[in-house]
């Protein structure tokens, strides 16, 4: 009988060992999705959706009827979403929201990470004795704002409005209706693939990489490997999405749209900006930060729209009380501050007691 040649002998080795490591994850998965069978906390797709809003495209809201518990893997937080059956984190229907004070804004208005009654939306209604409507979601922008606002009834009359400007990610060179005319051309155009894009396939199904994610996340060698592969997102890490010769025209641009917002209102009603001061200001004194956050609020001003600036609030709690380790998001003394900064501004408008 001839010897079997070494070259195959390697060859079954290699399909040996990789057999092996797929039943491995096969057999992991299995396992942790029984012991571990809350991994799915993780991925916050489970409760949101995009929507069509006629003239102005697309716009993330949440899913209707959603309650359950959104989590992060890295340990910051675990809480209850509820949605009702309009897409809006509200304990009341859609048609309640007349009379109120209407939040308008993204993800940090949303209450990321949050309790219902810790975020900022709630905590204004508390202080002031009036009811408020938390009109927000995650993944939008100025424009996304506008979506917001025009799919609410229109025979829901708010009492005052506040929009969450935040400026770490809202400040750019808008041009909505244009935009909303694009989309309207290229609907559901599939977005290209992205390390973001993986990771949140990851999050979405698989067990294994949540349970990697919780455990290894926790050890810092593991940890910086993981963030250096791209497989989990660095926390804090210092980013500007405009260069200085852009800024001035997303500053610019960014309050036009803001301006075009207002005019959506129905006359009378008042509405401020609140200016979410960027975390690289609290936490190291940033200057580009400084001066954005200066410029936006005299572009605010010059269009006569009112701006509540709680900065100096945040600066003097200072910023790990404020914010969660890794995420970005407020906590819920962030909300708090944030929160007492706008009653104190609606009350001036004669809004609550």
């Amino acid at each position: 009988m001839s010897p079997i040649p070494e070259s195959l002998t390697v060859k079954g080795r290699l399909i040996a060992l990789a057999l092996g490591l797929v039943l491995l994850v096969v057999t992991s998965e299995a396992i942790l999705r029984l012991t571990m069978p809350h991994w799915r906390e993780f991925f916050s797709g489970w409760f949101m959706r995009t929507v069509q809003v006629p003239d102005h495209g697309t716009v993330t809201t949440g899913r209707p009827g959603f309650d359950g518990h959104f989590a992060q893997n890295n340990g910051d937080f675990r809480v209850r979403i509820r949605i009702n059956d309009f897409g809006l984190r509200n304990p009341e229907p859609v048609d309640k929201a007349g009379g109120r004070v209407w939040v308008v804004g993204d993800s940090m208005a949303f209450g990321w990470g949050v309790e219902q009654d810790e975020m900022y939306s709630s905590v204004i209604g508390k202080a002031l004795g009036v009811s408020a409507y938390n009109v927000a979601s995650p993944g939008t922008d100025v424009c996304g704002y506008q979506a917001l606002l025009a799919r609410m009834p229109k025979e829901a009359r708010p009492k005052a409005v506040v929009v969450g400007l935040i400026l770490e990610n809202d400040i750019r060179a808008y041009d909505c209706r244009k935009e909303a005319a694009r989309a309207a051309q290229l609907p559901g155009a599939a977005a290209p693939a992205t390390d973001q894009n993986i990771r949140e396939f990851l999050i979405k199904n698989t067990a294994i990489y949540n349970f990697l994610a919780v455990s290894l996340k926790r050890v810092a060698f593991v940890r910086d490997t993981l963030t250096a592969l791209g497989l989990i997102a660095e926390g804090h890490a210092y980013r500007r999405l405009l260069g200085e010769a852009e800024t001035e025209i997303a500053i610019e641009r960014t309050a036009a749209e803001l301006a075009a917002l207002k005019a959506m209102l129905p006359e009378g009603i008042p509405m401020a900006v609140l200016i979410a001061p960027a975390r690289f200001e609290i936490r190291d004194g940033d200057a580009y930060f400084r001066g954005l956050r200066q410029s936006m609020a005299a572009a605010l001003v010059k269009r006569g729209i009112a701006m509540v600036d709680p900065f100096e609030d945040f600066k003097r709690t200072g910023f790990s009380p404020t914010h969660f380790a890794h995420d970005g998001h407020w906590s819920p003394l962030g909300h708090q501050l944030a929160a007492d900064a706008a009653a104190a501004w609606l009350k001036r408008q004669g809004v609550g007691g």
